[in-house]
């Protein structure tokens, strides 16, 4: 990866990192993805700011989700395990992995989101598609670290560029 690369993706993390102690003045999503041998699963974690996914969920189907707060209607959850399958997908060693939306939690700014894949075979080459809040906002940036035992690898996703592929090792 290049120096500029790494250089962005670690300002970006640190941002998201952060984010508690800056306005957000920017919009950017953090996903990790890690593979667990012994479900043989494919975990996806997504940090992202809730007033971007109310938006991005009032404009999809026009009602008000105010995710995880006391005012979250029934059903917003539903809207959003929809929402976020469709804006995300992986192609795992060339077959499309399937994903069951586990839930959310909220953590100070941001709320966290749950995937988990159906089994698969340990990864080796991965195709990692997510265009998240990109139809909302033009600079939208989507943080995507790659865990697998010690190696980790990193893409930058955006409206541009929505998906990228790693080769586990390389």
């Amino acid at each position: 990866m290049s120096k500029q690369i790494i250089r962005n993706l670690s300002l970006l993390t640190l941002m998201v990192l952060l984010g508690g102690w800056f306005m957000h003045e920017f919009y950017v999503s953090l996903t990790e993805i890690r593979y667990n041998p012994e479900t043989e699963r494919i975990e996806v974690s997504m940090r992202i700011f809730p007033d971007d996914l109310d938006r991005a969920l009032l404009q999809k189907t026009g009602i008000h989700t105010q995710l995880a707060t006391e005012l979250e209607p029934p059903g917003a959850d539903s809207l959003l395990m929809e929402y976020l399958l469709e804006s995300f997908y992986m192609v795992v060693n060339g077959e499309r992995t399937v994903f069951h939306y586990l839930g959310k939690e909220q953590e100070a700014n941001a709320i966290w989101c749950y995937l988990e894949s159906e089994p698969v075979n340990k990864p080796v080459t991965l195709l990692v598609y997510q265009e998240l809040l990109t139809e909302i906002f033009m600079d939208q940036v989507n943080i995507i670290q790659v865990y697998q035992g010690k190696w980790n690898r990193g893409l930058l996703l955006n409206r541009q560029e929505r998906s990228g592929e790693l080769t586990i090792g390389e």
